[in-house]
């Protein structure tokens, strides 16, 4: 019986992955049917990565405490195992989910464990957990603080690596690049961020940079480019469900851009309601920030006073002083 049962949820877990971004509905659905095999698997290895598929699957749907729970499941198991390469990843992805929800306390303290010299983790882990802290000086607009942080993991970064990782330290940087303008920076780094994505076949990170070089060429005052990205872009919405919103708000201000203010705002609004559909609290504050403008512009006061409370209180709830204070503290403890 127990064999059988590896065998499984071996093929249950190989199969999700196979239809992850052909068929996702049926790849959730695997990676559910594994998970429930989970309890009666005698590897442990091999169960904690049911728990992981399953949660990676719920994650790229925005369902995501249901995929925490999960994650936590096969952190359990790998804690109890000791099995330290799966844990590494575990606190990674954990980090990451948390970090998606807003909670940036809980996901440094994530990403502090994947860095602490004694962890004994891999090198990628210690790259995802630099990527992580960059994302999170990111949310906080300390641009140059991200990016130091994201030099850190590329100055990691082997030839050798997952052409996902190497993607993924790639468009962390463009990102940097273009929220401090630096234009022709960006654009090459997408450049050299896009053959990778492509080549491994990963449609969010194709959606990403296909959405950070419609950024670029808005940046530069193209935006007939940037439509033309954003509509490459929209082509893999089925199955990089995170871009949608990131989506409308660059939609939003290209519209800006061309003085099409009606369309604007309905783009910014559908973005603020994706946004809170999906938990993403990180992108809802920018959205009422950009309302809060725009009313103003238009001479509509009461509105413009009503997002620009909302975009307060997002604000503060997102960007906390004891969340800067922790990010300062651990670089000082790496330091040592």
């Amino acid at each position: 019986m127990q064999p059988a049962v590896i065998a499984d949820i071996a093929h249950l877990i190989n199969e999700s992955v196979r239809l992850t971004y052909a068929e996702p509905h049926a790849s959730l659905k695997l990676a559910e049917q594994a998970s429930r095999l989970a309890p009666s698997c005698p590897d442990p290895l091999l169960a904690a990565t049911a728990w992981q598929r399953y949660g990676n699957m719920l994650f790229a749907f925005g369902q995501i405490p249901e995929g925490q729970m999960a994650h936590l499941k096969a952190l359990t198991i790998a804690e109890t195992e000791d099995l330290r390469a799966l844990r590494g990843e575990l606190l990674q992805e954990l980090a990451g989910a948390y970090y998606t929800q807003g909670n940036f306390d809980e996901a440094i303290d994530y990403w502090a464990d994947c860095l602490e010299a004694d962890a004994d983790f891999s090198t990628e882990t210690r790259i995802y957990a630099y990527i992580g802290l960059g994302q999170v000086y990111f949310a906080h607009e300390q641009f140059m603080a991200a990016l130091s942080q994201h030099l850190n993991a590329q100055a990691l970064t082997r030839d050798h690596m997952t052409l996902e990782l190497r993607a993924r330290v790639l468009i962390n940087l463009a990102a940097d690049q273009i929220a401090l303008h630096r234009w022709a920076d960006a654009g090459e780094t997408l450049d050299k961020a896009w053959p990778l994505a492509l080549e491994d076949g990963h449609k969010e990170y194709q959606g990403e940079i296909l959405v950070y070089r419609a950024e670029v060429a808005l940046g530069l005052g193209d935006t007939a480019t940037a439509w033309h990205f954003v509509a490459q872009a929209e082509q893999l919405r089925r199955v990089w469900h995170w871009g949608e919103t990131s989506e409308l708000m660059l939609k939003s201000r290209i519209l800006l851009a061309e003085d099409r203010v009606d369309a604007a705002l309905q783009a910014i609004h559908h973005a603020l309601d994706r946004s809170n559909e999906t938990g993403t609290g990180h992108k809802t504050f920018k959205a009422h920030h950009l309302l809060a403008q725009i009313y103003r512009e238009l001479g509509d006061q009461p509105a413009a006073e009503h997002h620009h409370r909302l975009y307060q209180e997002a604000y503060k709830r997102i960007v906390s002083t004891s969340s800067y204070n922790k990010l300062q503290a651990l670089e000082q403890r790496l330091a040592h």
